[in-house]
């Protein structure tokens, strides 16, 4: 007991008192420093203030509104505007200062910081004053207005405040702790609140501290270059008095300059002419050899650069390719392509040249994924590999690396991190794709795209729920294109969208013209994620059905598991619930194929989900396994199950024994333009 306490002590002090950066700096580095910082916290004071009094003065108007405005909601806004005048007063006075003095003494640096700390503070507090005595009052749409402000203000907190540690820290504490304690203390506690607060504050102390981490580094670190810069000068005013070595500094620089038109700057590699050059040189020194060119491109580097910043993304390029040039000597070469990309060159005999590239695969792998430690971050870097060899045909090096390229591209779509070796029918894939998505752009206006439609029947009695539009094409040049094959192209082009409201437009207006079904039909329309998170996508399909005079009620949209995807969630269940608001039903096609979405159907507003095919088709014992729990899932959720890929009747009565209430499939009809009327609705059990 008494270890687990000294551990959680030890966890607090470090979330409210530990900056991280400890005291090995110098004390003249920590007196530039931390003046550095005291600037720049009053830089942003003032962004702080203004959120501030914005923020203060928002929650004070809906308060107005919404007739809860009291005597004590005056006496805080006035406090507020008050501390806000006093705030600015003061960074304009600490403003004129510095303009001044370009240095400010102990005494002085300890009186402004002082100001900026009691400012910050008192705001805070007012802060937690509003939330401990007038929280309780408020009702649900102001209690919750203000638990948002109080959130958007912290979380803003975390970058404005992160030049004075512990000034941030206690307005962050401040401005979240007594909002959680009133949550508690109400008659009637919101514990999923007060639980979400909990961890709502502790991820922004946590952010905090790095952000003040690394802009103390950071200014560190750019004061200890300066001093290096100086040094530099020094020695470059020394070195220009030597006019006696004039023709070999001239030399010199000669060879810099040729240096750096054939490698990379930040890397220190080869770059792209270097690369050329360096083959043609090898070439013409080994005719006889054989060489082998790698296509190495970094796995997800992407997520580095936007969750850490390009200044570490570049730290960690450099890192890779100082592993990457222990393979630089007469025979090999590495160089960068661009971006995260390199590009390694073997020469060698043919006999044994393929044992040589698996050789330098292996080693390099092994290299590269050792943990890179950068600015307290330690980070895992993989790469995909894509191989070219010039044995028989004796092509151009920028062949080989195109075809290298395409092949680290394949290894790419395959699941990324293997190697792959080009082939011929590589090409021939790629000239495919250009000329499916060439020809694509053309298919709207050339009329080439058409709907199909397969009925869903229900399984109680048979009858036809609703019609799945399915989208065809039959382009001039290439003939029948698959939907498998063009709409993944569509989606990398953006092509999807526009495609996919003409199909929507195109799918509502030819149901809407159909006779005979009394009410109408619903129509159940396939959209991708990127459709859905294109701004005002709730909006054009409300102008769509406004447009076309087809009942919301009447519509499906079918979206694929994708949506679970974390970075997504947000977004898509806010777009999804703005269709639900207009009555359009929200169906997850090809359900349990990914994304784990079992345990998260309750995050997304959905009507009802769709086995994937796969399952029904293959029907073993995995397969039953996953049918059967995602029918007892989705109905505990309330959801209507639906299977796709119904062939035979032992599907069909297989799936009706497990509790499925609909079917899609072959066994009842076939995907047709109109109105199917071929269908086995006759044999579907009336009940189950």
């Amino acid at each position: 007991m008494g270890q687990l306490t000294a551990r959680m002590a030890n966890i607090v002090k470090r979330l409210l008192f530990d900056p991280g950066h400890g005291h090995e700096a110098v004390p003249e580095l920590q007196r530039k420093v931390r003046a550095d910082l005291l600037d720049l916290a009053y830089r942003n004071n003032w962004s702080n203030i203004l959120v501030n009094l914005a923020a203060g003065s928002c929650l004070a108007g809906a308060l107005w509104l919404q007739g809860e405005f009291s005597y004590f909601t005056t006496i805080w806004i006035s406090a507020i505007v008050a501390i806000t005048v006093i705030r600015l007063w003061g960074g304009y006075r600490y403003r004129v200062k510095r303009r001044l003095s370009a240095t400010l003494d102990d005494h002085e640096f300890r009186k402004w910081l002082l100001g900026y700390a009691c400012g910050v503070c008192l705001a805070g507090s007012f802060w937690a004053l509003l939330s401990l005595f007038d929280l309780p009052n408020f009702g649900i749409e102001s209690r919750f207005l203000t638990l948002m402000i109080l959130a958007g203000l912290s979380g803003g907190a975390t970058g404005i405040l992160a030049p004075i540690f512990r000034v941030g820290r206690f307005y962050l504490a401040v401005l979240l702790l007594p909002a959680i304690l009133t949550l508690i203390a109400m008659p009637e506690p919101h514990y999923v609140l007060v639980i979400l607060g909990f961890v709502f504050l502790i991820v922004m102390l946590e952010t905090h501290r790095n952000n003040h981490l690394i802009l103390y580094r950071s200014l560190a670190l750019k004061h200890e270059n300066d001093g290096l810069v100086d040094d530099l000068r020094e020695k470059n005013r020394i070195t220009e008095n030597w006019n006696a070595t004039l023709e070999a500094r001239v030399a010199k620089r000669t060879r810099e300059l040729r240096n750096l038109l054939v490698h990379d700057t930040l890397t220190g590699l080869l770059n792209r002419d270097g690369i050329v050059a360096w083959f043609k040189e090898a070439q013409g020194n080994h005719e006889s050899q054989a060489c082998a060119v790698l296509f190495i491109d970094l796995d997800h580097f992407k997520q580095i650069n936007d969750g850490l910043s390009h200044a570490i993304g570049d730290l960690v390029l450099k890192e890779v390719a100082t592993r990457l040039r222990q393979y630089v000597d007469d025979h090999h070469a590495v160089g960068r392509w661009g971006g995260d990309e390199f590009i390694m060159i073997l020469t060698g005999r043919r006999d044994n040249l393929h044992q040589l590239v698996e050789q330098a695969i292996t080693e390099a792998r092994e290299a590269v994924n050792r943990p890179i430690n950068i600015v307290g971050q330690t980070l895992h870097v993989g790469f995909s590999t894509g191989v070219a060899f010039g044995m028989d045909d004796n092509p151009q090096i920028a062949e080989l690396i195109h075809r290298a390229d395409l092949a680290a591209a394949e290894v790419k779509r395959s699941g990324r991190g293997s190697v792959y070796r080009y082939d011929s029918t590589l090409l021939v894939e790629q000239e495919r794709r250009l000329a499916i998505n060439q020809a694509l752009r053309q298919a709207m206006s050339a009329n080439e795209l058409f709907l199909e439609y397969q009925p869903i029947i229900r399984a109680a009695n048979g009858d036809i729920s609703a019609y799945e539009v399915l989208l065809r094409w039959e382009s001039a040049d290439l003939g029948r294109v698959g939907p498998d094959e063009f709409i993944p192209i569509a989606e990398e082009s953006a092509l999807i969208v526009d495609i996919g409201e003409w199909v929507l437009r195109e799918a509502c207006k030819t149901v809407m013209g159909w006779s005979g079904f009394g009410g109408g039909p619903k129509v159940a329309v396939n959209v991708s994620v990127r459709q859905i998170v294109v701004p005002r996508f709730a909006r054009m399909v409300e102008n769509l059905l406004r447009e076309t005079g087809f009942p919301a009620g009447r519509l499906i949209i079918e979206v694929t598991e994708s949506i679970f995807e974390i970075r997504r969630t947000q977004l898509v269940s806010e777009v999804l619930a703005d269709l639900h608001d207009l009555g359009v039903e929200i169906h997850i096609d090809d359900f349990g194929t990914g994304y784990s979405s079992l345990s998260r159907l309750h995050e997304i507003r959905v009507d009802a989900v769709k086995i994937d095919k796969s399952f029904v088709l293959n029907m073993d014992v995995n397969a039953r396994a996953v049918i059967e729990g995602a029918i007892l899932i989705a109905h505990r959720f309330g959801l209507v199950v639906i299977a796709e890929g119904v062939e035979t009747s032992q599907q069909r009565d297989e799936l009706a024994a497990m509790g499925v209430d609909a079917y899609q499939g072959y066994f009842f009809a076939r995907p047709a333009e109109g109105v199917c009327q071929d269908l086995h609705w006759q044999d579907t059990p009336r009940s189950f």
